[in-house]
């Protein structure tokens, strides 16, 4: 069968995709990276690229992360079977997921040697603040998620795809598109997500899991990001949360997933931040807008962060202090 490209949804060359897929075809052991704090997009598209790999080409595979994989994406196939640590010179290929920097998998920091060229390298990602460090960069920077790429390129590679390689791919596209509310939603992004459906895609358990689905510690957590949010006078709305708010919550950095997207509902505001102790030492800066006139990878890059114009974010070390202020009032 030959393989067709359709730039729309595979914009790179044919000489590019090729060599990915004789990579593939040749490798025995192969190691795919998700990035740190992992979301349904990295562990999404890790796990489908996992299933075809080992299932129908017969590939040892093994996936990694720094940290562990959120409970939401447990529901699918093989999120319990993650590694926090490897020896590299037991794979003959590596591959990067959603991993919008070469800093973003962590493991630079104790394996250096991870981004030398001595063994190739597959960077599959959509932002645009990729720094292209594999041997070979499938950085589609217009895709609304890392899943879009993985998804055409097993079709383009002639994988089956599976109900379990669906729901993978399915919790990636809900979860970066907010299910389908933001505006990344696109035809390409629909006809994706219905043709996962006819593969045997669990819509109704990635739905519960991503959306129906509050625990009363997160709820408890929401309520003081709710509750401490401010429009400040560049229109901006801003909250924050402290490693003592988790601990008095009984709630986890994790469970701050989904919050931003009420502050972004303020409709006076050009977009939203919340900051957040991530309890290593860190400050995790989250940013969304829904205007098409900000672009938030700028503001994100000030502080050494990236993403999407529409959704950044960044990590700096530090702890958060409160500061009021007091004016007298004629």
């Amino acid at each position: 069968m030959t393989n067709v490209i359709d730039e729309k949804r595979l914009p790179f060359t044919p000489e590019l995709l090729n060599e990915v897929g004789e990579l593939l075809k040749n490798a025995n052991n192969i190691l795919i990276l998700s990035h740190r704090g992992p979301d349904g997009d990295t562990i999404g598209s890790n796990l489908a690229l996992r299933h075809a790999l080992e299932e129908q080409w017969g590939k040892k595979v093994t996936s990694a992360c720094v940290d562990p994989p959120p409970d939401y994406a447990r529901v699918l196939k093989g999120a319990y079977h993650y590694v926090n640590d490897f020896n590299l010179t037991d794979y003959d290929l590596r591959i990067s997921v959603d991993c919008g920097a070469h800093y973003m998998f962590r493991f630079h920091e104790t394996k250096p040697e991870i981004l030398t060229h001595d063994v190739p390298f597959i960077n599959i990602d959509h932002h645009p603040s990729n720094d292209n460090f594999g041997t070979h960069n499938l950085v589609h920077d217009t895709a609304a998620a890392a899943v879009f790429t993985v998804y055409h390129l097993l079709k383009y590679l002639h994988f089956k795809i599976t109900p379990d390689i669906a729901s993978a791919l399915l919790l990636g596209l809900y979860f970066d598109t907010g299910s389908f509310m933001h505006s990344n939603t696109t035809s390409e992004v629909l006809e994706m997500g219905g043709e996962l459906i006819s593969y045997g895609a669990d819509r109704r358990t990635i739905v519960k899991a991503l959306l129906h689905t509050n625990p009363v510690a997160q709820l408890r957590l929401w309520g003081r990001v709710l509750k401490r949010a401010r429009l400040s006078q560049k229109h901006a709305v801003i909250s924050a949360i402290t490693e003592q708010d988790f601990i008095e919550c009984d709630a986890t950095p994790e469970d701050l997933s989904g919050v931003i997207d009420f502050l972004n509902a303020v409709p006076e505001s050009k977009f939203a931040i919340l900051l957040a102790e991530d309890q290593k030492g860190n400050i995790k800066g989250s940013m969304r807008t829904q205007r098409d006139d900000i672009d938030l990878t700028k503001l994100a890059g000030i502080f050494g962060g990236g993403g999407h114009k529409k959704a950044s974010g960044f990590t700096l070390p530090g702890k958060l202090e409160q500061e009021i202020t007091w004016k007298i009032a004629p």
